[in-house]
């Protein structure tokens, strides 16, 4: 219940930031809470030191996610660019082809979090594009050799760039929240039921 709770109060944070113009980078990185704004950029990408975050699901098919340094007056900011089909093999990857004359970019702000379940397997000495498990900036600066602003833009589906672009940023809704907790609840008035139900034959065994 608490988390169909926070879950909703984030849908409603989505709905009214996503609702107002597109802010600045700077704008951005002065907010308290970073997360799902729309916000607009300009700089130089870095084709040539391209990110791929491995198991992404699309439609049913295995891809990665395209991650790629944008070089900004206020920092180094990296694009997510959406998602592209795995080939067949996994020592084959994907061809990346953007516009490299492009630099003008709009989307919204994504705070990553560290998720302590995923290993990663990625090395300093592994040749790009360099394939990564999660989004880990501050290793993903080391692999850069330079800092990364705090925040990812997740590149809007309306760019002319990038490739399959479905963000989900409550990828749980409340609803599915509520109808787990309904099925928790339903199943601890069972066992209710069904321990009186034996308490009940016992005394009446006990009885006779």
């Amino acid at each position: 219940m608490q988390r169909a709770q926070e879950k909703q109060e984030r849908v409603t944070q989505i709905e009214q930031r996503q609702s107002v113009s597109r802010l600045s980078l700077d704008t951005v990185l002065n907010e308290q809470d970073r997360r799902d704004l729309p916000f607009e950029v300009k700089g130089a990408l870095q084709l040539d030191k391209v990110f791929l975050l491995d198991n992404r699901i699309e439609t049913g098919q295995v891809g990665f996610h395209v991650l790629v340094p944008l070089e900004t007056e206020s920092g180094v900011l990296m694009i997510n660019f959406g998602w592209i089909k795995a080939n067949a093999y996994r020592d084959q990857l994907p061809q990346i082809q953007l516009n490299q004359d492009t630099y003008s970019f709009y989307g919204i702000s994504a705070v990553p979090t560290h998720n302590p379940m995923v290993t990663e397997t990625a090395t300093a000495s592994a040749p790009w594009p360099r394939v990564i498990q999660s989004i880990d900036l501050t290793l993903m600066s080391a692999f850069l050799d330079h800092p990364l602003l705090p925040v990812v833009m997740q590149l809007a589906p309306e760019h002319q760039m990038g490739f399959v672009r479905n963000w989900q940023p409550v990828v749980m809704a409340p609803e599915k929240h509520y109808a787990y907790a309904l099925q928790w609840f339903g199943l601890a008035l069972a066992c209710v039921i069904i321990y009186f139900v034996a308490l009940r034959k016992r005394r009446s065994k006990t009885h006779d």
